[in-house]
């Protein structure tokens, strides 16, 4: 991992060894070996602002139109909850989130924050009171940094030039004073109770305590503060463009579609495995069924043989019975209006019976059967097949 402070110098630390670097041609190439960092950047606006936490989107918007009533450029802006409702806006021009884009692409850096948050998170690592307010002073060699604390709230970073005490210490109260009345009624700690300075440097720390007997001063033996902060810091906090936003918004969407698409055609894919093999196993049941339909037909004819040459070898057989003559005289007695449909001789107990079924000709009775000769003890029925009405002949012989 490597940590970067962007500043008018490019401090850059593989967690060892740290470098300064000029911005300048070319500087793009010296970032090439990078895989991972993250990244601080000192120049950016602040300001403390009430909006309803519960909903997000609503919360986002009013936001943002309060930092834009406030500062006319064109920010990237990053928002943190402070307290019930109320949110600290960081905001960065979006020509500088380009620039350091540019140099490193977006998607080899883990955090992107202002420089106040990585001294923050430096602050809470050393187990500091953040209970009061505090002023940290960075030195950074020719140039000094100057950052007010309240709580979680922080200053917009304020940098002078000069190493003497008597110098820098009316640019530190004027900062506590600018700070108070920017929070106005946001302010945690009223600054009239004095604060705690801190410093990275330990000349400068003893040559304010010599001019300010009574404020509390201390000191971080720590080179570069907002790089060895970096360490501690939320890795999900990152300035994104607009254009990197809608970006991911777009694969998201087309992730999510192709997460449908391949749903539905495995849902498409199984119901045609399943129809194939219903198909399949319909087509051989098919098969089977028709193998036995005609197995049952010529079963069905074989025994339709079988029983017209048993009962014609019956006949045949029986010395009593004259079976044709029978047949005439059953059916010279017949109404002509009748037809025979069917007949059949059955024998019981040394006994011929003769049964018949017979319709009428135009499907209605207007003649009686006479009950005469043959006819005369004979049994009479009347009948219905498939809503037709017939009538049932049983003679005795």
């Amino acid at each position: 991992m490597n940590y970067l402070l962007f500043n008018n110098e490019i401090l850059i630390s593989d967690g060892r060894v740290v470098r300064k670097m000029i911005n300048g041609p070319g500087l793009k190439k010296k970032f090439d070996f990078i895989e991972k960092a993250r990244l601080c950047y000192v120049d950016v606006d602040v300001m403390v602002a009430s909006a309803p936490q519960d909903y997000l989107d609503k919360k986002d918007s009013i936001l943002a139109q309060k930092f834009g009533e406030l500062y006319s450029n064109e920010y990237i802006t990053l928002n943190e909850r402070i307290d019930n409702n109320i949110f600290q806006v960081v905001g960065i021009k979006a020509e500088k989130v380009k620039e350091i884009y540019s140099l490193i692409p977006s998607i080899k850096v883990d955090a992107f924050v202002p420089y106040a948050i990585a001294i923050r998170g430096l602050l809470v690592d050393r187990q500091t009171d953040m209970t009061k307010p505090i002023v940290f002073v960075d030195d950074l060699g020719s140039e000094k940094l100057i950052t007010v604390f309240d709580g979680l709230k922080f200053s917009r970073t304020r940098t002078i030039y000069t190493g003497i005490a008597e110098d820098i210490l009316p640019d530190i109260k004027r900062s506590t004073i600018d700070f108070n009345k920017k929070l106005g009624e946001f302010v945690s700690n009223k600054f009239t109770g004095g604060f705690t300075l801190i410093t990275n440097s330990i000349q400068l720390a003893q040559g304010i305590k010599l001019l300010e007997p009574d404020l509390t001063v201390d000191s971080f033996d720590c080179q570069y503060p907002a790089l060895e902060g970096l360490k501690f810091i939320d890795s999900q906090i990152k300035y994104r463009l607009h254009e990197e936003i809608i970006l991911e918004r777009k694969r998201k969407e087309l992730r999510l579609k192709f997460m449908y698409l391949t749903i539905s055609l495995s849902i498409c894919l199984v119901g045609v495995v399943f129809f194939g093999f219903n198909q399949i196993v319909y087509s051989f049941n098919s098969r089977g069924f028709e193998k036995e339909k005609f197995r049952n037909f010529e079963l069905k004819n074989a025994l339709n043989k079988i029983d017209r040459h048993i009962y014609r070898d019956a006949l045949k057989k029986s010395k009593n019975l004259n079976y044709s003559s029978v047949f005439f005289a059953v059916t010279g007695l017949l109404p002509s209006t009748y037809d025979i449909s069917s007949f059949k001789f059955t024998e019981a107990k040394d006994l011929w019976c003769f049964d018949t079924y017979i319709f009428s000709q135009d499907d209605q009775f207007y003649d009686e059967i006479p009950r005469i000769k043959i006819l005369k003890n004979a049994e009479i029925k009347d009948f219905f097949i498939k809503n037709r009405p017939g009538k049932y002949l049983k003679v005795t012989i």
